[in-house]
């Protein structure tokens, strides 16, 4: 009788060609995440984080402006709900401080700070005063002054004046 011999051959050629498809995938999926990180898909350079950073700054700190220009030394029914925003806002820019921080170490802090926690005491000082029915204008005055400084710090920091 005839015996098949080669057998053991067409095994050895099936088993070296098992693994060419997925390498073949696989080396597409590298060509085309090189090519994506060449284009620069993916990835911020510095100068696009600054710009973006500085123009959200710039838009929190004018928001800030803006809620504290409406308040009214009167202490009208919808104070608070306006100090939540300058609140919101402020903690805006201490998010982005912190996040400046956590990339660039402490040299990358922007703002110090005790200048945020000294806007924060103050909104605090006026919530206060509001819900007892103290007169609620000086702390205004306060509260005027640390945002308008903050916004001239924003200002400088950002090279971009914006009053």
């Amino acid at each position: 009788m005839y015996q098949y011999t080669n057998h053991s051959r067409f095994n050895s050629v099936m088993r070296s060609n098992r693994y060419r498809p997925i390498l073949v995938i696989v080396g597409i999926i590298i060509v085309a995440f090189l090519m994506l990180k060449l284009v620069g898909v993916g990835g911020m350079s510095e100068t696009n984080f600054e710009s973006q950073r500085n123009a959200k700054l710039r838009s929190e700190v004018q928001h800030a402006v803006s809620q504290t220009n409406t308040l009214s030394r009167l202490g009208a029914t919808t104070t608070s709900n306006v100090l939540g925003k300058i609140r919101q806002y402020v903690h805006g820019i201490e998010v982005i401080n912190d996040l400046n921080v956590s990339m660039f170490g402490e040299v990358g802090r922007l703002y110090p700070q005790s200048v945020l926690d000294n806007i924060f005491n103050i909104i605090d000082e006026y919530d206060a005063k509001l819900s007892s029915g103290q007169k609620v204008g000086e702390t205004l005055t306060t509260l005027s002054q640390a945002i308008e400084a903050l916004n001239n710090q924003t200002v400088t920091l950002t090279g971009v004046g914006e009053n």
